[in-house]
């Protein structure tokens, strides 16, 4: 199987480097373009399943990709929840939740919030959508829309890194294709998506 894995397109949030968490901003006009071209990329691949986000940029990115096929939304490849760190500024965190913040970037597998997810919590869930639809799948190729720190707890898991060193991969470039094949209980990772630029969760 290969699975073809890509970000949302970019967002009114995204522009201006505000956190998204489980909230949701919608796809500006550039995220929209971003989208189309990945869909001319696409145009020759046959998707035996195609899997997205339910929020609603990662869903309507998978729309404009796949326009007129069977979408399956699931809430395990939704961003990780960062609580009410969510729809703030990321300078305005570190300078209000320097500790939390520290630890979000430096020690992964400290950070834990009661309002959130942990990122044990976040690769858990991924975990949990691979079962139902990755290690037991015939699929040739599949589809996955989904987000930046998602992604990355998609490659913690595939190249089996341990949570401390989480940030050892970081946030692809919207729109852009990570490919990864699954064969033999086993992933090979064959591209990463360029990164991205700035933090964006």
């Amino acid at each position: 199987m290969k699975i073809y894995f890509t970000r949302h397109g970019e967002t009114e949030w995204n522009k201006i480097d505000k956190i998204q968490g489980q909230l949701d901003s919608p796809l500006n006009e550039n995220g929209i373009n971003m989208a189309k071209k990945l869909r001319e990329k696409a145009r020759n691949i046959n998707f035996s399943h195609i899997y997205s986000s339910d929020l609603n940029r990662a869903l309507d990115t998978c729309k404009i990709i796949c326009p007129n096929k069977k979408i399956i939304t699931s809430p395990l490849l939704r961003e990780i929840d960062v609580g009410y760190w969510s729809a703030k500024q990321f300078n305005d965190i570190k300078k209000t939740d320097p500790y939390l913040y520290n630890l979000y970037f430096t020690k992964p597998e400290k950070y834990n919030r009661i309002d959130g997810e942990s990122f044990y919590e976040l690769i858990d869930r991924v975990k949990r959508f691979f079962e139902l639809y990755v290690y037991n799948s015939d699929d040739e190729n599949i589809l996955i829309v989904s987000h930046g720190i998602t992604i990355i707890a998609m490659f913690t898991i595939m190249e089996n890194i341990e949570i401390k060193n989480f940030w050892q991969n970081r946030v692809r470039r919207n729109a852009e294709f990570n490919i990864a094949e699954y064969k033999d209980s086993k992933f090979t990772i064959l591209k990463k998506a360029p990164l991205n630029l700035v933090n964006n969760i």
